[in-house]
């Protein structure tokens, strides 16, 4: 069996994977059976075996998929959530369209920042080269103070691009802080909130539907959450409802909820007996409201690149003297 800390697949191969899923689900195969049908690149062969040995032992949907590499931690949780619930179809429809619109940004993201990559590389290596020519600058120096730390600042970014994919969401580890902070950052930390909870509700929302009792359910929806200080105030939710209090008000009286717009419709389906509806009507708003600002960032990102890129190679040409032939040392 594959380790569970095993880089997830590329976005568009977990598209193409859930997609795939949901197909022979709603043609009524079972799970083993799918994965003697799923089509996936060759390089992804190990993951199908390892999960089918993983089947063969006895171990559900969510687990082997998790064990065997094909699904990541929150994407098994919310599957081992679909399943308790009933048909994992509808589940596996929503993970398909969300790694398909991510796969998407991300080459557009790839694509619009090709112009930007190509003119700071260009910058950084053809800028001191006049100086080079000229003597002013010896070749030693070019390599130590220019294209050295340029090389260690890429490589840094690597290994940190890296770090955080290979992070498992949604599992407790030295990453608790960042998850503390990551809500307060402006722009991102909202919404990061609005996805978990987003998670949370569409999941809790799956249960209820599938006739759970809402105390057994909300343990089951909170293990679909990704950030651990919001999951840890979510966690206050059972132990208010089983004193006593209503799901709308448990859920009010936390800090990262309140009295929103999604608080009256909770209470109103609470009230009228349609909860899950009303908890699956509010999911897809809010999944509607987080693509728009998925897609507002890979389209304002390369701008912004693009721009601060052009100011950083005027700033270097101007203070640099590219504009401004200075006399040589020795008529000084």
């Amino acid at each position: 069996m594959l380790r569970r800390s095993l880089i997830p697949m590329k976005f568009n191969v977990r598209a193409d994977l859930f997609g795939q899923l949901a197909a022979m689900e709603a043609a009524g195969l079972p799970f083993d059976r799918v994965l003697d049908i799923v089509d996936l690149p060759a390089t992804e062969d190990a993951r199908l075996k390892a999960t089918r040995t993983c089947i063969r032992l006895g171990l559900g949907i969510a687990e082997a998929g998790l064990r065997g590499g094909l699904f990541t931690p929150l994407e098994a949780s919310l599957v081992r959530t679909a399943t308790l619930s009933g048909s994992p179809a509808r589940t596996y429809r929503f993970i398909a369209d969300q790694c398909a619109r991510r796969a998407a940004r991300i080459k557009a993201l790839k694509s619009r920042l090709t112009i930007p990559a190509i003119m700071m590389a260009l910058w950084i290596v053809l800028g001191p080269v006049p100086n080079l020519v000229t003597g002013s600058l010896t070749l030693s120096g070019y390599l130590m103070k220019h294209l050295l730390p340029w090389i260690a600042a890429g490589a840094s970014a690597y290994l940190l691009v890296d770090l955080l994919r290979r992070r498992q969401p949604g599992t407790q580890s030295s990453w608790g802080i960042l998850d503390g902070v990551l809500p307060f950052v402006p722009l991102f930390g909202p919404m990061e909130v609005r996805r978990n909870l987003r998670t949370f509700f569409d999941s809790l929302a799956l249960l209820l539907e599938g006739g759970v009792p809402i105390l057994e359910a909300l343990p089951t929806a909170l293990d679909t959450v990704r950030n651990q200080s919001l999951k840890s105030q979510l966690a206050q939710i059972k132990p208010r409802i089983e004193a006593g209090t209503s799901f709308g008000l448990a859920l009010a009286g936390l800090s990262l909820f309140g009295r929103t717009q999604a608080y009256d419709l909770i209470r109103t389906g609470e009230a009228s007996g349609a909860l899950p509806r009303m908890l699956l009507r509010h999911s897809e708003s809010e999944t509607a409201v987080i693509d728009r600002f998925d897609d507002l960032v890979v389209e304002w990102i390369p701008r912004l690149v693009y721009t601060s890129t052009a100011l950083l190679i005027g700033y270097g040409m101007i203070h640099g003297g590219a504009f401004m032939p200075s006399l040589p040392q020795e008529l000084r």
